[in-house]
């Protein structure tokens, strides 16, 4: 018969040998997350999702891309709503007791001189399948494809409206996009650049737009690039902190509006599968036509851009933890013109 003592000092090695291993296992687990879980600087949190409790308005369905277009999975097309959509998100607060009334009719001056068909040129940026670990947005690629199908519906010619999305994106491409704008940019035209995807915080009040490589290019690069421009010009940025981008652009020529101040977040909404601002300035805002706050039957960028700051901000307020964004524009004062006459 075995010696009671030793068969408890057999137990306790048993026991401490199982011990060790499962100590073992599980700081390997730990050196295993710590390795596989990206830094916070490998990739930014996603775009702000506005959170609806209650039925919001939708814009018109995406287009189908074309074919020279890398085609996504589009969500089913969601049925226009209500046009009233000052409480779309939260519809427990009083909008008009914190922003005031919704912007009634003003006075848009015409230009002087509208840009013909031949005259405009467009370069659109949307990112929505970014390579890991950045996190993907929702619908930045189909901003950029819906403005382009609005576009060619108002008279712009396909041959002078060029688009890169997704991995087409490179810092490189987004830059000799750039380039190739303001090269077309001359005296009597009228150019768009419009960017939809995340962007880079790098510190104050400097930021860049997100390639889907990470070539970020900052906001000075950006001015730098299109303030080549000799044309009328147009700069739509949609992302978090667009509105860091303004510094150095606006001008009597130079139009700019981004979709929420250098310090705000910007939203998407999952709905839409567009982002907030995309979606109010170009199909609520222009293709609905529910901007036209003089009921001309005529929309111009003025009431746009009015309407699409206002409903931008009651869309998102009360949503946490960024709250509202507040869309900014500026420059370029002759706003009664509409996207089937620009100006020159």
């Amino acid at each position: 018969m075995t010696d009671p003592a030793a068969r408890r000092r057999t137990r306790r090695v048993v026991e401490a040998t199982l011990w060790t291993v499962a100590a073992a296992v599980l700081v390997g687990a730990g050196v295993f997350l710590l390795i596989d879980r990206p830094t916070a600087e490998a990739g930014p949190v996603a775009i702000p999702v506005v959170t609806a409790p209650s039925p919001s308005p939708s814009p018109s369905p995406s287009p189908v891309p074309s074919p020279s277009v890398v085609p996504v999975l589009e969500p089913p097309p969601v049925p226009r709503a209500d046009p009233n959509i000052r409480a779309a998100a939260q519809p427990e607060l009083d909008v008009e007791s914190i922003l005031g009334p919704p912007p009634g009719p003003q006075n848009d001056p015409r230009p002087l001189r509208t840009a013909a068909p031949a005259d405009r040129y467009a370069f659109l940026v949307g990112v929505t399948d970014y390579r890991p670990p950045t996190k993907d947005t929702i619908g930045s690629a189909n901003d950029v494809r819906y403005i382009a199908a609005e576009l060619e519906k108002s008279g712009w010619l396909p041959q002078n409206i060029r688009m890169v999305t997704d991995g087409q994106a490179t810092g490189a491409a987004i830059r000799e996009g750039m380039s190739w704008l303001t090269a077309k940019s001359t005296p009597g035209t009228f150019a768009l650049f419009h960017y939809s995807g995340h962007v880079k915080q790098k510190g104050g009040t400097k930021e860049a737009l997100w390639p889907v490589d990470r070539a970020f290019i900052d906001d000075r690069e950006v001015t730098a690039l299109l303030g080549r421009s000799q044309g009328r010009l147009w700069v739509d940025i949609a992302g978090c902190e667009a509105g860091s981008f303004m510094d150095g652009l606006p001008s009597d020529r130079v139009l700019f509006s981004g979709s929420s101040k250098g310090t705000e977040k910007s939203y998407e909404y999952p709905p839409w599968a567009r982002s907030v601002w995309t979606g109010l300035v170009f199909d609520l805002g222009l293709a609905q036509r529910q901007a036209d706050a003089d009921g001309n039957g005529r929309t111009t960028m003025g009431e746009t851009l009015r309407y699409s700051q206002y409903y931008a901000q009651a869309i998102t307020l009360g949503q946490k933890p960024y709250g509202r964004q507040t869309p900014q524009f500026a420059g370029a004062p002759d706003l009664g013109w509409t996207l089937a006459d620009p100006p020159a």
